[in-house]
């Protein structure tokens, strides 16, 4: 059976890149699965050695010359699919309006904003080359500005999340009379460390507090905030990646595909 076509994915070394990679590989798809060393990437090196249509490639996309590399290594390769992936949450803790830390703001934007956009303008040229021309990058709920709520918190990583919307609207009418199809897609709140497992009244491991504040945890465990698994979302956006032309609307959805607010 002939590839569907060739996918590139940020971020794969686990949660939902992972899954993407897994699940993009059964369908027989080309896969590019990068993260920062993949020598460390357990999970996605087992799921290599089952499968001959993906392939591993390191890549720091808050490092330019990482970036540049990558880039040389994929020129004149057509990539029909470019899902940018890769995201910092940082402890939530520092980023409290009183106590932020101001290395975390700024990781956060270099990871969650500056990131996928420095790596879309170096394979710009791989996707026009492609048939699909896609490029779809993940937006968060927590980016957008009519959902914000008590409790408030997460400045950083919100503000980044924010920062990359408005990044991928500003591309998507920029490519647009090219026919290349921009879309920004929320995950939902997908359970990438276990929060599924707790039960109410259990004791909240330290490991989770230092992610996510306590008070949305509970809200986790009381059923307030539903969770889904890494797999139900990837599944959802993979049949609305499928069904993208140039003609969909709205640009920010969920996972699937139904409007996210701004």
């Amino acid at each position: 059976m002939s590839s569907l076509g060739t996918i590139f994915i940020t971020g794969s070394n686990r949660g939902i890149g992972l899954e993407f990679a897994k699940q993009y590989s059964l369908k027989n798809w080309d896969v590019i699965a990068t993260c920062r060393n993949t020598n460390k990437a357990e999970e996605l090196i087992e799921l290599s050695k089952n499968n001959n249509n993906l392939s591993l490639m390191d890549l720091d996309i808050t490092n330019k010359d990482s970036v540049e590399e990558l880039a040389n290594k994929l020129d004149g390769k057509p990539i029909d699919i470019l899902i940018n992936n890769a995201a910092y949450l940082g402890p939530p803790e520092p980023q409290k309006f009183g106590q932020i830390d101001y290395n975390i703001f700024s990781e956060s934007f270099e990871v969650n904003a500056i990131g996928p956009i420095r790596i879309t303008e170096k394979l710009i040229n791989n996707v026009r080359k492609s048939d699909m021309k896609k490029i779809i990058f993940l937006g968060s709920g927590a980016g957008s500005i009519t959902q914000i709520m008590p409790p408030v918190t997460l400045y950083s990583y919100r503000a980044s999340k924010a920062a990359l919307h408005l990044v991928v609207n500003n591309l998507y009418h920029d490519l647009h009379s090219e026919n290349i199809i921009v879309s920004l897609i929320n995950p939902g709140m997908v359970d990438t460390r276990g929060f599924l497992d707790l039960k109410l009244g259990d004791p909240i491991p330290e490991h989770l507090t230092k992610m996510v504040p306590i008070t949305l945890i509970k809200m986790i465990q009381e059923g307030k905030i539903p969770m889904i698994t890494s797999l139900e979302s990837v599944q959802n956006m993979m049949q609305y990646i499928d069904q993208l032309s140039i003609d969909t609307k709205p640009l920010f959805v969920n996972c699937d595909g139904t409007p996210m607010p701004w």
